[in-house]
């Protein structure tokens, strides 16, 4: 077992970026209009991106996030006349394990939705810079890293007896995907609690990795993946669409004495805002009341929320 790193932060800049190559760069989800999305609705493209990386010179660890800068000038910053019209940085997270799927410390994972807008008809009226530029990518292609960032949505450093809740919508699975390899494989640290994943997507063929999950689940007896579609499946409370909301929910008394013996939550996906809805069922569920931001920041004091959303 490794011991677990120290988050190092900033080591490569946008003045100073670290060129990687490509190794793989595998599309996750249907092509547009073959998946169970209509087409009306836009697409949603996932791909999952490997780099060649030597952890010695990018000692990244899992929940941390690397920057991606876009090749070319801004078209926005050109027209302002701006001095430097470079785009900016990106950041994405990191979806492989700290040391790696395999162990070797020479490769970072990413898995990113192509950041697209949509008409009524599903017609493209913007295409995200940095995200199509990364899912465009093919073998042999360099692209710049900055970072690594964050220090604060980790894993615990020492050995943790507690349970652990994975909330994720979208491509908010990808420091969660993680996180689940290194705390049941890859056993960074001594964890002996119950570890739940609940992801939640629109459409079941959008639950990226699903295969992979459910593998997990069935060989760990401590693991548990839970599922929720919300333009599939129905919640038992008002027979409305099925959100990890609902999930969290249902995990009722069992997830109220996880959290009353120091359990934690990390809450990871989008829109920004979207852990509104679970801090207010998880406060029904915990017995309080009064101001969600302020039990929002009394949990996450006592080292038992953590919330990363976009």
């Amino acid at each position: 077992m490794n011991p677990r790193k120290e988050p190092k932060i900033n080591l490569f800049k946008k003045s100073n970026p670290l060129p990687c190559k490509v190794l793989e760069n595998v599309q996750l989800t249907p092509n547009p209009g073959e998946g169970k999305r209509p087409v009306k609705e836009g697409h949603a493209v996932i791909n999952r991106i490997k780099l060649q990386l030597d952890h010695e010179k990018y000692p990244y660890i899992i929940g941390q996030s690397a920057g991606v800068i876009p090749p070319g000038e801004d078209p926005a910053k050109v027209a302002k006349g701006s001095e430097n019209t470079a785009y900016t940085v990106r950041l994405y997270s990191i979806s492989s394990p700290t040391y790696g799927l395999d162990k070797k410390e020479d490769t970072i994972e990413f898995i990113i939705k192509r950041d697209n807008s949509y008409d009524s008809e599903g017609n493209v009226t913007h295409r995200g810079v940095a995200s199509n530029y990364i899912c465009d990518l093919k073998p042999g292609d360099l692209v710049n890293l900055t970072g690594p960032s964050g220090k604060n949505f980790l894993l615990p450093t020492e050995s943790f007896s507690g349970d652990i809740y994975l909330f994720a919508t979208g491509t908010g699975i990808a420091p969660f995907y993680g996180m689940v390899y290194e705390l049941l494989e890859h056993k960074v640290i001594q964890f002996t609690g119950k570890l739940t994943l609940v992801y939640g997507a629109p459409y079941s063929d959008e639950i990226v990795l699903k295969d992979e999950f459910e593998d997990l689940d069935k060989k760990h007896d401590n693991f548990r993946f839970i599922k929720a579609v919300s333009r599939e499946e129905k919640n038992p409370f008002d027979g409305g669409k099925m959100y990890i909301s609902h999930r969290l929910k249902e995990l009722g008394s069992a997830l109220k004495t996880s959290m009353e013996n120091q359990g934690k939550i990390y809450i990871c996906g989008g829109p920004k805002g979207m852990e509104e809805g679970l801090l207010k069922e998880l406060q029904i569920i915990m017995g309080t009341s009064g101001d969600l931001k302020e039990f929002q920041k009394e949990l996450e004091e006592k080292n038992q929320l953590y919330v990363e959303t976009y």
